[in-house]
This record gives structure tokens, sequence and C-alpha cells, in this order.
């Protein structure tokens, strides 16, 4: 980890430009913070003099020129070394004081003075003028109020240069943290680019934004290992399921080469039918690639489940009805989710030809559809023999037959399908033990509840009494 990635990091920029704009708001705080103060001890000093000067020209007025000098000598003697020093002059010459030089003119001046120990100091001064030719001299050391103006400067100078060392330090010591998860996450995604699909994003347990990001990560992850695995299991089972059909077409065209016309004009029919299915298989698992990859999502819509049961079962009765089945329905009217009107169909339409063909003859097919807890709740259950329990997850992965089914036509795709449609409209599908049989789940999301709500029991006991 160079110091040139750690200035170049988002968080070590974004940390100096919130430090550049706490220094730049604690400068204009010092700024205002010291001519505030700095003209508030001017003000008071001069306050200070004004008062000081107004006292000694009562004392000139009330006695004259005599009380005068006694009233300076009084103050300098209470006060040797005190704030103020005085002159009282005539034509120059010093009457009364301890000022040893003064401004020729009256009013308010600042000037350099020259110390008695030879230093070379500043005063404020105060020059009034009396009557006959007397002027009063009240002068004062503005050093104090120097110190504190020095005082203010540099302590916010100090508060300033610690802003600005803390807020860089603190700056680099996040971005080092952050850039140490960054390249966590980076080393992860180059060890996956190099073909190690294992390696999963480390989560620091602090429930942070980068740990909520690195779940997110994993979650995408095991999503594309599972596509991958997916795709693995496909081209295993497409080259095992195809291999023997393929062998056997060939077989059969081989022979019908040395067949009379008759039985050739057989064997190509008989083949044709074995290519259709073929393609067929090879149909299905383009739409199956096609649901997955999420296109249809986009023309979604609000669709009446309702009808959707009762179309299917309406359409599969007679097929049930052939097999000597019987298929019946309890279906609540007027439940809606959000989804593809096809799709749903289709689903429904496999998972019911699915108990048709691999149920025997006498058996009862359900369909039922209701609320459950705020959700749509749809089943379709049959007493047959049903699926034993290891293999209920397994019958919706591709090409997967039971031994008991492999006589029965199909590709093994149909479940299949019916998964990948489930997983796109985010159906909770599941198959279970009918106590006997096999018994498909599946758990929509509302779109909204049904105009009927949830009914009465003699309204559940009329559905219940509807049959295809």
């Amino acid at each position: 980890m160079g110091l040139r990635n750690l200035l170049h990091t988002t968080t070590f920029r974004l940390a100096a430009v919130y430090v550049a704009g706490f220094a730049a708001s604690v400068a204009a705080l010092g700024v205002i913070t010291y001519v505030v103060t700095a003209s508030a001890l001017e003000r008071r000093l001069d306050a200070r003099m004004a008062s000081e000067m107004k006292a000694l020209q009562a004392d000139d007025r009330a006695g004259g020129l005599p009380r005068l000098i006694a009233s300076v000598q009084v103050h300098q003697a209470l006060h040797p070394n005190g704030a103020f020093e005085y002159a009282v002059v005539e034509r120059d010459k010093r009457l009364a004081g301890d000022l040893t030089e003064w401004p020729s003119a009256p009013g308010w001046q600042d000037r350099p003075y020259n110390e008695t120990d030879g230093d070379v100091g500043r005063r404020r001064f105060l020059v009034n003028d009396l009557s006959d030719g007397i002027r009063l001299v009240v002068a004062a050391d503005p050093e104090q109020v120097d110190e504190v103006k020095q005082a203010v400067f540099y302590g916010f100078l100090s508060a300033f240069g610690a802003v600005l060392a803390l807020g860089i330090l603190g700056g680099t010591a996040l971005s080092a943290a952050l850039l140490k998860r960054v390249e966590t996450i980076r080393s992860t995604a180059e060890a996956i680019i190099a073909g190690d699909l294992t390696r999963r994003v480390p989560v620091g347990g602090k429930g942070d934004d980068l740990d909520r990001l690195s779940q997110t990560i994993n979650r995408m992850l095991d999503r594309m290992a599972e596509l991958m695995e997916s795709l693995r299991e496909v081209s295993a089972n497409i080259a095992h399921d195809l291999k023997t059909p393929l062998a056997r077409l060939r077989q059969r065209l081989e022979a019908a080469q040395a067949q009379s016309a008759d039985d050739r004009k057989a064997a190509l029919e008989a083949s044709t039918a074995h290519v259709d299915e073929i393609l067929a298989t090879f149909s299905a698992l383009l739409r199956i690639a096609q649901i997955e990859a999420g296109t249809r999502r986009a023309g979604f819509a609000v669709v009446d489940l309702s009808d959707v049961f009762a179309t299917v079962a309406e359409a599969f009765a007679p097929a049930a009805e052939d097999a000597g089945q019987i298929l019946t329905a309890s279906i609540r009217p007027d439940l809606r989710i959000t989804g593809d009107r096809e799709l749903l169909t289709q689903m429904l339409a496999n998972v019911v030809e699915n108990a048709i063909r691999h149920t025997p003859s006498g058996t009862r097919i359900g369909l039922t559809l209701r609320h459950d807890n705020g959700n749509i709740l749809g089943a379709i259950s049959d007493n047959g023999p049903g699926v034993p329990a290891e293999e209920r997850e397994r019958i919706f992965h591709r090409f997967h037959r039971l031994e008991s089914g492999r006589g029965v036509p199909g590709s093994g795709l149909g479940l299949s399908l019916v998964k990948a449609v489930a997983d796109i409209h985010a159906i909770a599908i599941t198959a279970g033990d009918a106590l006997p049989g096999l018994r498909v789940t599946m758990r929509f999301k509302p779109e909204r509840q049904g105009g009927t709500g949830f009914g009465t029991l003699g309204e559940e006991l009329e559905n219940a009494g509807r049959t295809a």
C-alpha cells in the first residue's frame, strides 16, 4: 500500500476537503475573535483614559493649576507603576507628571516613546488644552492590550495547526483502513477472474457499508457459482441424454439405407419424430435460459391468478379423465399477482401434466388456491406413488428423472421450467409429501387483497365444492 495510492483514495480526498473546510472555519472564527477582542480592549483602554482626563479636568476647574498639579502628584504617588502616566505642561515646560515626552497637538495619538531604560516603547496619548496655555497629558502603555491580542492570535494559530495536523493524520489513518478493505475486495475479484470461483470477500462483522457491500458481492458470487454449476450440469446432461438418441437416430438412418422403399419411409418418419423430440428438448433449454435471464420481467402486469388456475384445471380435465384420473379444483376467486400470464399458465400446466403422466389410473389430482397469512397459497397434490424424500428437491433440476419415470415420454425439463418461472416471479415453490402422493406448493405475493376478502366459512365450503 503506497503513499501514492493512499493519497488518491476517495476517502482521503473527502477527508482533505472536510479538514480544509473546518480549518477555514477555524481561521474565520480566529480573525473575527481577534478583531472583536482587540477592538473591545482598545475601547476599554480609551474609556479609562478619558475618565482619568475628565477627573483631572474637574480638579483644574475646581482649584486651578495648583489643585491640578496636586491631583497629578497624588495619582502618581498612589500608583507609581500604574496603568497611566501624566504630564502638566506650560509652554513645553513640564510642571508635573512623569512623562518625559508628549505630542504637541491635542487629541488622541499613538507614537513611539523612549523609556527610561533606553528601550523604545509605545504609548497612547490623550492631550487636552486647559486655560492660560496649560496642557494636560494622560498616557497609557498598550502593552497589556497587545499581549492579550497576541495570546488570542497565537491561540487560534495553534488551533488552526492542530486542526490541520489531526485532520491529515485522521484522514490518512481512515484512508489506510478503508484502502486495506478495498484492496481485499480487489484481490478477491482478481482471484475470481483468474479462475478461483470459491473465493469470497471477508466480512469484518462491523455491520458497516463495506460489510454490507461484501455480503452483496458474496451473494452475487454464490449466484454466479450456482449458474456456472448449472451450466456444467446442463452441458453434462445434454451430452449424456442426447448422445444415446442421436446414436439411435444414426443407426436407424443407416439401417434405412438397406431397407425397402416402404420400410425406408417408415424409418424416416420415425427418425423425423425423433429429431422433433431432440429439437423440443433444445427449445425447452433455450426457453428456460431466456426465463432465467429475466427478459420476460419487463412485460409483467397484474394477473388474475384465480382465472389462470381455473383455465388450467378446465384444460386438463379431459386429459385426466382419459387417463382414468379425477381432477378437482378449489379456487378462491379474484386473487391477483404481478407477473407474466403466459409463463404462469405454463408453470401450472407443467405441474398438472407431470402429475397426470406419473400417476396411475384412479389417482385423484387436486388444485387449490387460497389466502394464507397475507400471501396466496397454491398447491397441486395427488394421491399417487409420490416421490422419495431425498429426491423431492432434485426433481426441479434439469434432465432429472426418477427411475420409475424413465419409461414415460418427456425430456426431464418440465419441472426445470417450472422452477425458472417461479424464480423470476419470486414464488416460493416446494415439493412435499401429500400422505400419500406428492404435493407441490407455491406461495405467491399478492398484488392486492381480493374483492371478497378472506371470506366466510360458507364461501370456503362453496369454493371447495367446485370441480373441474
